[in-house]
């Protein structure tokens, strides 16, 4: 099993610090974030530090997205600068994976690096041979980072969904190597 943090060829993902909560005020007010994930915009500084302190207090209680979230951190290999997350939390009994890079580090495929390391190292942690990721239906660009990310896609439907209803495209990731102890 890999332990954190993992380095890919592009990115190191880690746990969070208080110290990222700068950085997290800058990329929740990027459009795209604000349009698709609208849950993850603050309004202030002072809104950030208590939502990150919260996401490092889960890595140890509960410890396990199965029963609350567990959010890594996406930096730039080369330059250690915060480029967004990868975070697992509990869905309809199953885990469910979202992510979001930098605006201005879009193109380089570092979401689809970030979600496949990600995701094997969370298969492997947490035993998963399943991850679900839920995304608008006209988010494009989330939809083809999870089809480079090798999940496929397997239904649409009207549910809630970043505090409205809309319709959303289902995609499923199953450990390649079949291992993983829970569904």
């Amino acid at each position: 099993m890999q332990t954190l943090p993992i380095v890919t060829p592009s990115l190191r993902l880690r746990h969070f610090v208080l110290e990222d909560a700068p950085r997290i005020m800058a990329l929740n007010g990027e459009p795209s974030t604000r349009r698709w994930l609208p849950s993850h915009v603050y309004a202030t500084l002072d809104d950030v530090v208590p939502a990150i302190g919260f996401l490092v207090s889960c890595y140890s209680s509960p410890g396990h997205p199965r029963s609350g979230p567990y959010v890594l951190a996406v930096e730039d290999g080369r330059t250690g600068q915060l480029l967004g997350h990868v975070g697992f939390s509990p869905l309809d009994n199953e885990v469910e994976v979202s992510f979001a890079i930098a605006e201005s580090a879009r193109g380089h495929g570092y979401g689809a690096e970030a979600l496949l390391h990600a995701c094997n190292w969370a298969a492997d942690t947490f035993e998963l041979r399943r991850i679900l990721a839920v995304t608008a239906a006209g988010n494009a660009a989330s939809r083809s980072t999870l089809e480079r990310a090798r999940f496929a896609h397997e239904l649409d439907e009207v549910m809630r969904f970043q505090g409205g209803t809309e319709l959303v495209s289902r995609y499923g990731w199953h450990h390649p190597s079949g291992h993983g102890g829970g569904a």
